[in-house]
């Protein structure tokens, strides 16, 4: 094929030999331009008009980047190529290693595997927790529209890092300065009051929300973080203003009746209670709720009703303690001590850290409790309504939230 095409130079129209990089003649680079042998005698007397110039132009110019294409595409091919090798041969040599630990120790091998998932889950949850930040620090820097830009983004930046040396104490009060240069800085706030609910400071992280809820009053992050703390706080209508709001997005629907439910046993509403902790129950179920809705059956006397969520919630985690220790209570009021006993002795045996029965079981007249596990701090004021529970019921609450707002 090459023998019988001419390369033209596409500016003194010389005829080259194909392969040549640039004209004989004048010297030009030759794009992958080329005419018909048949027109080759023909060649001194074609005269192309400028319009005909300029056409030949632009297609010896789409000629040659579809050729730098071409070669990208090529070298892409070929990076790929071998990084797909590369990634079959490692998952060909951990399939093959632990295959022959399979052989000598089973047990080593299904701990291996396990190990190998929950590095590849560190990994990716890092991934997206840097993802985020990051997303995070160009909204807050977007955001800035005032003077002092250069030492905005220091702050920023400086708070950030000293977060994540646990250096709180500096690390707000960098952030605070911060935004005292940026007042109206929606994501800057939003950002230092999710931290500092996240450490639990709800009355600083309070401040930092009534001033987001005041310049943007449909920010839903805001709505539910300030909702949440209204109600730890005992505020039920300040918080039930913000949780309208949210009870109908699917996102944060279930810690919207979650605290709603809370709220409602506060009042010593089971009913509503009952209502909003089914409403969870529908979207997510858990061991928590069950014990929840249990818990409120116990409040309205029901026994049946009660025992038959408590063993749910005792049947997805054989070590909730609290639930183990209604049902015990439950038992004894029914006089049924054999059965009595023995959910007394699987709340021992369970020593679940933070529960809250592990007092009542040092008493001798621990059945004699007259309002369920997760209600008892509800009569204290001084305490909060949804933080100062069990351990298990904090940690299942906040876990709540972050599933709303992340």
């Amino acid at each position: 094929m090459n023998n019988r095409i001419a390369h033209f130079c596409q500016k003194c129209r010389t005829a080259n030999e194909p392969g040549e990089a640039s004209c004989r003649k004048c010297g030009t680079r030759l794009m992958i331009v080329t005419f018909p042998p048949n027109l080759r005698h023909e060649i001194e007397e074609i005269s192309p008009s400028y319009y005909e110039d300029h056409l030949l132009e632009r297609v010896s110019l789409l000629e040659f980047r579809l050729k730098q294409l071409s070669e990208q595409l090529a070298m892409a091919y070929e990076f790929i190529s071998r990084q797909s090798e590369f990634f079959e041969k490692d998952h060909l040599s951990i399939a093959a290693f632990t295959e022959a630990v399979l052989n000598v120790e089973p047990n080593l091998s299904e701990k291996l595997a396990a190990e190998f998932a929950l590095t590849y889950n560190q990994k990716t949850n890092e991934i997206k927790i840097e993802t985020k930040q990051q997303k995070i620090l160009q909204e807050i820097l977007l955001n800035h529209e005032n003077p002092n830009a250069e030492l905005f983004t220091h702050l920023v930046k400086e708070g950030i890092k000293l977060l994540e040396q646990n250096e709180e104490k500096q690390a707000f009060r960098t952030l605070e300065r911060a935004s005292l240069l940026s007042t109206e800085n929606i994501a800057l706030q939003l950002f230092i009051a999710e931290k500092l609910f996240r450490l639990d400071k709800f009355d600083a992280a309070k401040v930092y929300l009534e001033k987001i809820y005041d310049i943007s009053p449909q920010n839903l992050t805001a709505l539910l973080l300030l909702g949440a703390v209204y109600a730890n706080d005992f505020e039920a209508e300040k918080a039930r203003k913000m949780l309208s709001v949210l009870a109908g997005l699917p996102k944060s629907r279930v810690c919207a009746n979650y605290i709603w439910g809370m709220l409602s046993a506060f009042e010593e509403n089971w009913n509503e209670a009952i209502a909003a902790f089914r409403e969870c129950l529908e979207l997510s179920e858990s061991p928590e709720i069950n014990y929840l809705i249990g818990a409120a059956y116990f409040e309205n006397q029901n026994f049946p009703q009660a025992l038959e969520l408590l063993e749910l919630a005792v049947l997805e985690d054989a070590k909730f303690a609290d639930a183990w220790f209604l049902i015990y209570v439950i038992y004894e009021n029914l006089d049924k001590p054999t059965k009595a006993e023995n959910a007394h002795q699987m709340a021992f045996m369970s020593k679940e850290a933070g529960a809250m029965s592990l007092k009542f079981m040092r008493k001798n007249d621990s059945a004699k409790i007259d309002v369920a596990i997760p209600f008892l701090h509800l009569k204290s004021p001084e305490k909060r309504l949804l933080t100062n529970g069990s351990l298990r019921m904090t940690k299942f609450f906040k876990q709540l939230v972050f599933d709303s707002i992340d």
